[in-house]
């Protein structure tokens, strides 16, 4: 049995992302074994995982929280349902847990909280460039709250993210506290103060594992997860 934590994390069915290859890529670096978790595979029962990650991806589907559906959007419920059935099993068995983006999103609606359909409408000076190019090179800048488990691992009060979301955090899950927002008040940073490791982020890391401050991301959930496995060992 290898001596590296297995780390599950989520995607749709389609495999040509080069987003899912990077989370891969990033919990290799960090010293963990990716293992995808798909709607038509989800490993649910089969694998035992020691860290969870929540992937980026489409909009979760509204009546998770009681929203309006959009029309001609084409939702994937068969991933929101797989990823609501692996995070009641992180929660049971005290898993720690990333999300990203969408995962992040996910992560507060599982806690009951709610969702910005389109954030642009909602907080001021919030329309930023949208196309390849800029969600590749794009920054915005981010405050992160003194003592939080981001703040920790960031090293930092303020950082430089990237944009890749149309929605945002609306009312916060129970529990869960804000640990980063932007100026204009959008939501970048999601965190459970009372576990090891449950983070959400609104922006992609593993976009920017080239920087030392976003690799860390990976590394601390690694290690949590190394702890959870040595546990899982001893009981």
């Amino acid at each position: 049995m290898s001596d590296k934590p297995t780390i599950g994390y989520t995607t749709r069915d389609f495999s040509i992302e080069p987003l899912q290859w990077l989370i891969s890529l990033a919990i290799r670096f960090a010293g963990g074994r990716p293992v995808r978790l798909k709607p038509a595979r989800d490993r649910l029962g089969d694998t035992r995982i020691d860290g969870l990650i929540i992937g980026g991806g489409t909009d979760l589907y509204p009546d998770l929280y009681k929203g309006k559906a959009k029309d001609f959007y084409h939702y994937d419920k068969p991933r929101d349902e797989m990823e609501i059935r692996w995070l009641e099993y992180a929660e049971d068995h005290n898993i720690p847990v990333l999300g990203i983006c969408r995962g992040a999103q996910m992560m507060n609606v599982f806690h009951g909280g709610s969702l910005h359909l389109d954030f642009t409408k909602v907080y001021e000076g919030s329309k930023y460039h949208s196309g390849l190019l800029a969600q590749i090179f794009y920054r915005k800048g981010v405050t992160i709250k003194d003592g939080s488990l981001l703040h920790r691992i960031i090293g930092a009060n303020k950082a430089r993210v990237n944009s890749m979301h149309s929605q945002a955090i609306d009312a916060l899950g129970q529990g869960l506290e804000i640990s980063a927002a932007e100026d204009n008040g959008v939501v970048q940073g999601i965190e459970l103060p009372d576990k090891d490791f449950y983070l959400g982020v609104q922006f992609h890391p593993e976009a920017m594992i080239y920087k030392d401050r976003y690799r860390r991301i990976f590394e601390r959930l690694v290690q949590a997860a190394r702890k959870h496995m040595q546990r899982a060992k001893n009981l």
